[in-house]
């Protein structure tokens, strides 16, 4: 079988997952989900199946609808919302309109229909109520949301609070993500450190959305804010700061400034803020209504700390090395993950070189250019542990490897830090290789080749840290890769077994290794940030 047709068995076994994957979705209340994957999953095995009984170039016309269907619209969705907290609207609209013909959950195509009346509504532009009738659907609690996010964009706190008087509707608008707006609206109007933590309280019961990495996040953020706690909100929105869109972060200090009895101090960072963020649309709408509002209302009294808001203020931080160490999770990384993108370009570049020097499926190119054959390894061939790593068999072979360095890696460097990435890399490929050569059959040698052992073990590194690290381990972010990871080494060991082509010892040992050199390299917890947290204030 030529190594192009090794997308086949990959994409069979991918289907089997997504099936997987919309019955998990079915059985926690999200059908139309279901059935947007459950498709994808079909039209993947379908091209599988049909790539099987016709041959031709099966390899990259099946990893190209891999791409299209499922790896797009994952990375469109992140470059997405980077797109709106940058401020580049249009950009976020091209990104959208193919969103919404390409993405296989209803949910999320709806939502993009209303995408330009959502920027309107941060940007604080004038939306007629036919369009705010047209994008909630006939359906009044959606319109009801739409009017008090309008009205929380204005800074009518005292409206918005009063729209959450009545128990029962305050029930429904958490239910639909609005929590914040009625913390903020309670803190803005009431200087009781009490009041604000039963706003709290009644926020994290009600409102589901706060289990979402990003809404917690700010919700830490939003909460030192309101208690006036200046100090530990700039510490929370340095260490949180890639949940922060654009102008975000001087406007939650300003918050904090006034909600701490120094209006005047709020201003003028207001001020300094615009002049900064001035063209950005919606943080300028945003920074200009906080500054409307302290003008407006009478001068408040710093918020009081009682002992209810101090414990509830404590929780929250608990939680906030965890979130920042999932980010990169979700395409928000701590720092930029530079020498993964390095490592990632450094292949490209060895491969575009390799096979313009000769025949990528050649064994005796390969073998002169670094590969490892097991049935003559000996000390004076150790060179080719390294060398292998650089060469693949084809851009299918290259594609799929660098793909998952990117996976990996970025994690790995965000929480390890780039010296341990490239320690347990290095350490890991020389690992997985020695155990090709010393657990293959002689009477079987096999030239090895690819960067999978190594990258292999950076997926191990990352199992290693969301089981030991009890902060990952117990967020649902950390949860849900955890189960991910585990589902996808399981299809990787089924892949391995009906695809001789591949070794699987490699890929087992780079697993085995890193987690083992996780564990042992592990940070035990963002010591930095969190000593931050507990000595300021």
């Amino acid at each position: 079988m030529p190594i192009d047709a090794l997308a086949l068995p990959m994409l069979v076994v991918t289907a089997i997952g997504l099936f997987g994957y919309a019955l998990y979705l079915r059985q926690v209340g999200l059908p139309h989900a279901r059935a947007g994957w459950a498709l994808i999953a079909f039209i993947v095995l379908a091209a599988a199946l049909a790539g099987w009984f016709a041959p031709a170039s099966p390899g990259f016309v099946g990893f190209g609808l891999y791409l299209v269907l499922i790896i797009a619209p994952l990375s469109l969705q992140t470059q997405l919302h980077r797109a709106i907290g940058a401020g580049d609207e249009e950009r976020a609209r091209r990104l959208a309109w193919v969103l919404a013909r390409i993405h296989p959950t209803r949910a999320v195509r709806e939502e993009l229909a209303a995408l330009p009346t959502t920027l309107a509504l941060r940007a604080g532009d004038e939306v007629s109520p036919a369009e705010l009738d047209r994008v909630s659907q006939g359906h009044p609690l959606v319109r009801r949301v739409f009017d008090l996010v309008l009205l929380h964009n204005r800074r009518d706190v005292d409206a918005v609070r009063a729209a959450f008087a009545d128990p029962e509707e305050r029930a429904g608008l958490f239910a639909q993500g609005l929590g914040s707006i009625y913390v903020q609206s309670v803190a803005c109007t009431d200087p009781d450190g009490d009041a604000l933590a039963e706003a709290l309280a009644r926020a994290l019961a009600g409102d589901p959305t706060f289990h979402q990495p990003e809404r917690s996040a700010r919700l830490i953020i939003q909460a030192h804010a309101l208690a006036g706690d200046v100090a530990r909100t700039v510490a929370l929105t340095e260490g949180l700061a890639m949940y922060l869109a654009r102008g975000d972060r001087e406007l939650c200090i300003a918050l904090a400034e006034w909600c701490a009895g120094r209006p005047d101090a709020a201003r003028r960072t207001l001020a300094r803020a615009l002049e900064q963020h001035g063209d950005h649309r919606i943080a300028r709408s945003t920074l200009a209504s906080l500054d409307a509002m302290i003008v407006r209302r009478p001068p408040r009294p710093s918020t009081s700390h009682t002992p209810a808001l101090t414990h509830r203020l404590a929780a929250l931080r608990r939680s906030a090395p965890a979130l920042r160490a999932v980010s990169t999770f979700l395409g928000r990384h701590a720092v930029r993950p530079r020498l993964t993108w390095a490592w990632m370009a450094v292949l490209v570049g060895f491969y575009a070189i390799f096979a313009t020097a000769g025949d990528p499926y050649d064994p005796d190119h390969a073998y002169a250019w670094g590969a490892l054959f097991t049935g003559d390894f000996g000390p004076s061939e150790a060179w080719r542990l390294g060398t292998l790593t650089l060469l693949h068999v084809g851009v299918l072979h290259l594609t799929l490897n660098v793909l998952m360095l990117w996976r990996f890696g970025t994690f790995v460097e965000v929480l390890y830090g780039r010296a341990r990435l490239a320690a347990i890399y290095v350490l890991s490929a020389v690992l997985s290789g020695l155990a090709v050569v010393f657990l293959r059959d002689p009477a079987s040698p096999l030239l090895l080749i690819g960067a999978s052992g190594a990258i292999m073990a950076l997926g191990g590194a990352v199992i290693a840290a969301l089981l030991l690290r009890r902060d990952l381990r117990t967020t649902p972010i950390g949860r849900a890769e955890l189960v991910a990871l585990v589902i996808l080494f399981g299809l990787q060991v089924v892949f391995d077994s009906v695809t001789p082509e591949v070794s699987g010892t490699a890929h087992a040992a780079g697993i085995a290794a890193g987690l083992l050199l996780g564990a042992l390299f592990l940070p035990r917890r963002d010591r930095a940030f969190s000593d931050m947290l507990e000595q300021t204030g």
